[in-house]
């Protein structure tokens, strides 16, 4: 089984948002908090099953902002267009 953490870059494998991109946001259990900052911002995360994420990168840059309580939803927006 795969390790997800905070910061992740994820890609949904199944449900109506297959094949989209979402930034990992807390992990709880077996399932994690996914935001992508259009439909998903940071104030209403998407919950999702860890068997339905495969990851695609890691962005230090996102976890750093996380971690300082200063990432915004267009930041999230801009960076995510890179795995897209």
């Amino acid at each position: 089984m795969q390790e997800f953490q905070k910061g992740l870059i994820v890609r949904t494998i199944s449900g109506h948002d297959k094949n989209m991109v979402y930034l990992v946001c807390d992990v709880i259990g077996s399932t994690v908090l996914l935001v992508n900052g259009k439909n998903r911002p940071i104030d209403n995360p998407k919950k999702k099953n860890v068997k339905h994420i495969i990851k695609v990168g890691l962005s230090n840059e996102l976890l750093d902002l996380m971690n300082n309580n200063k990432l915004d939803n267009s930041m999230i927006i801009r960076l995510l267009k890179k795995y897209n």
